[in-house]
């Protein structure tokens, strides 16, 4: 630290050299090569240069910054978005639940209804088939008349009693003779034979009709009872119509016999 000392003879000279100097700007190139530092000369280039860099950076801050703030401002749309979509979601699985909701409370009350349909309909089954059945045995004396006489009629109820009487059946066939509409014991009018006419009663006469028809007149057959079937109903198809004549059935149409020949 001792050699940064200066004698006042060296002070005076340094403020002369000084005031040399700022009086005379040229002197200072001629000093800084008379002291060989050249290098000083590079410092405004490398002042220039690095003010140029330092811009750069400085521009590049900015672009990077005006980056940073789109990406926040991105992220934070995002983030509004994915709230809405969540929000959305929410509110889609609520109105899918109450959706199922009604679709079940519907579906109960279609339920219902249908129940309820379906019981109108065997209701009206029933007295259609109640009518059609009244009218058939208003009907059989006009039906039969041309080819039997002596004409008794019985439905299931009646024809209990004598049943006891007349067969020794199981509770199978019991059963499934009872279930037939109407009974007409008759007999022919030209030979005086005696028949058990099992009637089958329909609004429209089908396949099925004609061979429950069939089936319950073999039960009195099987016993050894003269027995026909007969379907009758206000329509008859046509495959009822071939299935009688198969199996040697009566069909009574609308109160008309077709088909199958009666006994004489």
């Amino acid at each position: 630290m001792d050699d940064l000392k200066f004698s006042p003879e060296e002070e005076q000279a340094l403020e002369r050299s000084i005031e040399a100097l700022r009086r005379f700007p040229r002197l200072r190139r001629a000093m800084i090569e008379a002291l060989q530092m050249e290098e000083l000369f590079a410092v405004p280039e490398r002042l220039d240069r690095l003010t140029e860099v330092v811009q750069q950076i400085l521009v590049r801050l900015d672009a990077v910054e005006k980056v940073a703030h789109e990406a926040k401002q991105a992220a934070l749309e995002a983030k509004q978005e994915a709230q809405e979509a969540k929000q959305a979601a929410l509110e889609a699985k609520q109105e899918a639940r109450e959706a199922k909701q009604i679709a079940l409370e519907v579906r109960d009350r279609v339920d219902k209804m249908e129940h309820r349909l379906t019981k109108v309909e065997q209701n009206v089954a029933e007295l259609k088939g109640d009518s059609e059945e009244l009218k058939a045995r208003r009907r059989i004396p006009s039906v039969l008349g041309r080819h039997f006489k002596i004409l008794r009629i019985y439905d299931s109820e009646q024809l209990y009693p004598l049943i006891g009487e007349m067969l020794v059946l199981d509770e199978e066939d019991a059963t499934e003779l009872l279930y037939a509409d109407l009974f007409v014991h008759a007999q022919t009018k030209m030979t005086r034979q005696e028949y058990w006419l099992v009637i089958e009663v329909s609004w429209g006469v089908g396949v099925r009709d004609v061979d429950r028809a069939h089936e319950r007149a073999a039960i009195l057959q099987k016993h050894g009872y003269s027995a026909i079937g007969v379907a009758m109903g206000r329509t008859v198809t046509r495959e009822a119509e071939r299935r009688a004549k198969q199996l040697g059935v009566l069909i009574a149409r609308d109160g008309t016999l077709v088909g199958t020949t009666p006994p004489q």
